[in-house]
């Protein structure tokens, strides 16, 4: 079978201090991707969203020393605005990404391109890996397996987590790309929608993380997080449920 091609796209506010070395080791393991035959060829695209450091110099910079690695600049902020600009400018066969400080190991993009003979659509989950829930705080290994309780029983039993790394297909990407509306990390929540309701074949696989101390976390900061995302995930759980209510009785979505 013809090994397909890849591209990764980094989301890049204000990171002049990571965005080099995150872009470099990136390339470094896809280039030994492509060496053991499980890539054809792969791009890095850089998606600068309305940075006020070097960001976007540093991009410019590497993307004039390797080919490999291009770069998209948009003056509007959020993660979500910057992937949908990368999801239009991507131009090989898969589609992921990664955050710009490297938090997601590099290692799931192997498994997640042998998995997609089986599937269309893969979402990492930090939750299937226990020794990293056991390395949080007590209030984020709480709220932690409680969400994934939640989004089990309100939006799909295919998922643990909904705000980490998904790994798809360009051609189904940019068919849909156009109907997305979320310009900040929620737009992870949507596009897990749009899986749904594309009725892909979805899978889902562990990702491991950087631990960081329990300390680097104040627990505001974490209640915050998770109500935000909770909240956004009910959200698109009531529109999915409406969504197969009129597919059931027949009616246009």
């Amino acid at each position: 079978m013809p090994k397909e091609s890849l591209t990764v796209l980094i989301p890049a506010y204000n990171e002049e201090k990571v965005i080099r070395t995150t872009a470099i080791e990136l390339k470094a393991y896809l280039d030994s991707l492509k060496h053991k035959n499980l890539i054809s060829e792969f791009e890095i695209i850089i998606c600068v969203n309305g940075s006020t450091d070097n960001t976007e110099k540093i991009a410019k910079e590497l993307s004039k020393k390797y080919k490999e690695i291009r770069y998209v600049s948009t003056k509007g902020k959020g993660m979500g605005l910057a992937l949908r600009e990368g999801v239009k400018m991507a131009r090989k066969d898969i589609i992921t990404f990664i955050a710009a400080d490297g938090e997601v190991l590099n290692q799931f993009i192997e498994r997640a391109i042998s998995m997609l003979k089986n599937y269309d659509f893969i979402s990492g989950s930090r939750y299937l890996v226990k020794s990293q829930i056991r390395g949080s705080s007590l209030s984020r290994r709480f709220l932690s397996i409680g969400f994934s309780y939640l989004i089990r029983i309100f939006f799909s039993q295919k998922f643990t987590e909904v705000g980490t790394i998904k790994v798809f297909r360009r051609n189904w990407a940019q068919k849909i790309i156009g109907e997305c509306r979320r310009d900040d990390p929620s737009w992870q929540v949507e596009m897990l929608y749009y899986a749904l309701t594309s009725n892909l074949r979805i899978g889902e696989i562990p990702v491991y993380i950087k631990i960081k101390r329990a300390s680097d976390e104040s627990k505001v900061r974490i209640f915050k997080e998770v109500y935000y995302f909770f909240k956004i995930t009910a959200k698109y759980s009531i529109l999915l449920r409406l969504y197969q209510i009129k597919k059931l009785l027949g009616l246009k979505s």
